[in-house]
């Protein structure tokens, strides 16, 4: 998620260039569109910088995006502009067959097929011990979490 962000950033960063340089050479700058696109961009690339930040690990930790209840797992999904997230999207925990994760993403699998994905601000050594403390060692016997 992190390396994603980054290159949203450096793009989203890019296309600022391009506005300033439109700014300086033209005279778009009266033009009220053009003033909202500009808005619009400062909206846009506050969004990804903060997703580079640390507060924005800190804010959606993993123990907010990945509940459990008593056989059931609810998980969240963070889209959008900042801090949003949709969900909650609910699995039986008996029906998981594999939680295979990485660097900044999950995939869930029940019945050999993917149920679940996402991207988390998290790395793959986190991910796997929060769901190995998650879950019971009864529960771990009859998944695969890489």
């Amino acid at each position: 998620m992190y390396k994603i962000n980054r290159q949203l950033a450096l793009i989203v960063a890019a296309i600022g260039c391009v506005l300033f340089l439109l700014c300086i050479f033209t005279p778009l700058l009266a033009q009220p569109w053009f003033v909202l696109l500009l808005a619009l961009w400062v909206f846009v690339f506050s969004s990804c910088c903060y997703r580079l930040t640390p507060l924005f690990r800190e804010r959606n930790s993993l123990d907010k995006l990945i509940q459990r209840n008593q056989h059931q797992l609810m998980l969240f999904s963070l889209t959008g502009f900042f801090d949003r997230t949709t969900g909650p999207h609910w699995l039986a925990i008996d029906s998981i067959d594999h939680i295979k994760c990485y660097e900044d993403s999950v995939f869930i699998f029940a019945n050999q097929e993917c149920v679940f994905s996402t991207s988390l601000p998290s790395s793959k050594v986190h991910l796997v011990a929060y769901f190995n403390s998650l879950l019971t060692e009864r529960e771990k016997q009859s998944m695969i979490i890489d």
